[in-house]
């Protein structure tokens, strides 16, 4: 799975527009599919719905009724998703490990 660290271009401007604050109102559907693909798995249900699934997190987004996200509770979803998939650091998990009996 790719890392923020990986992100330039468009996906870096749809990663920080998704986390800036106060939330933005001018975020379309089509960047967020695309950041999502690009950081992990984006697959579609039988229903229609949207599953995205990076380092064992998952979020289903519902069909999108607009070409922007315009509910604030579906971009603090977005944005709670990616808070919570992003990967601990090898060197980070390995030194929780050292000294622990």
């Amino acid at each position: 799975m790719n890392s923020i660290a990986t992100l330039t271009g468009s996906h870096l401007r749809t990663y920080t527009t998704i986390l800036q604050h106060p939330v933005s109102h001018n975020l379309a559907w089509h960047d967020v599919h695309s950041l999502l693909r690009h950081l992990g798995k984006l697959d579609e249900e039988p229903n229609g719905n949207l599953k995205a699934t990076r380092n064992g997190e998952s979020l289903v987004l519902p069909i999108p009724l607009t070409k922007d996200v315009a509910d604030t509770e579906e971009l603090m979803a977005l944005r709670h998703f990616l808070e919570r998939s992003e990967a601990v650091p090898a060197g980070l998990a390995e030194g929780r490990h050292i000294g622990c009996s």
